[in-house]
């Protein structure tokens, strides 16, 4: 274990080549015509403007020409398990979001959610998981639905463990919003 001094010396090594990386990154902008502060102050000025809009679909500007490629080509990027997906959906009494497993049985009789029992519907005995369909992920890219619940969610990791995609969220979500969509829920 390095001593403080080491960690201090490390730690003040890091921000100097820091510095004089950004020192010639502004140079690199300058020499190309960019005004580093006239950026900043653009960045400033949008984010005081920019706040979490519920009616995502919406900045959509021609969903009807996002074709069934279009979809595949979206699916050949992200691809999850395709036996099984999830949707978008709102409580009614409180406006929050959430997802649910899309199972042909949801809410039949036989369904444990009917009864008010609580299970994971991956141990439930009833359960008939739907297949995701280019149809479901033209719908999610189109983004028609007024409630958003054409929005889906896929299951990353496959069967034998691993995973093909990462996703990133760079959505500026007003402070609070991951009660009603889960998204940024860390404060940094």
């Amino acid at each position: 274990m390095r001593n403080p001094i080491e960690n201090v010396s490390r730690l003040q090594k890091q921000l100097n080549d820091l510095q004089l990386e950004n020192q010639v990154l502004k140079n690199i902008l300058d020499r190309a015509g960019i005004s580093y502060r006239q950026e900043i102050m653009r960045l400033q000025a949008a984010e005081e403007f920019c706040d979490y809009d519920p009616d995502q679909g919406a900045r959509i500007l021609n969903p009807d020409k996002i074709t069934e490629k279009m979809a595949v080509l979206f699916y050949s990027r992200f691809w999850g398990r395709q036996d099984v997906y999830a949707k978008r959906y709102e409580k009614k009494n409180t406006g929050e979001a959430g997802y649910y497993t899309q199972c042909h049985n949801y809410w039949k009789e036989e369904c444990p959610k009917k009864r008010k029992q609580k299970m994971n519907c991956k141990d439930c005995a009833y359960r008939a998981y739907k297949q995701l369909t280019k149809d479901d992920i033209l719908a999610h890219l189109q983004g028609k639905s007024y409630n958003a619940s054409d929005v889906i969610g896929v299951y990353p990791l496959l069967a034998d463990g691993t995973c093909r995609f990462l996703v990133y969220d760079f959505d500026n979500h007003e402070k609070g919003a991951e009660r009603k969509d889960f998204a940024n829920e860390d404060e940094y």
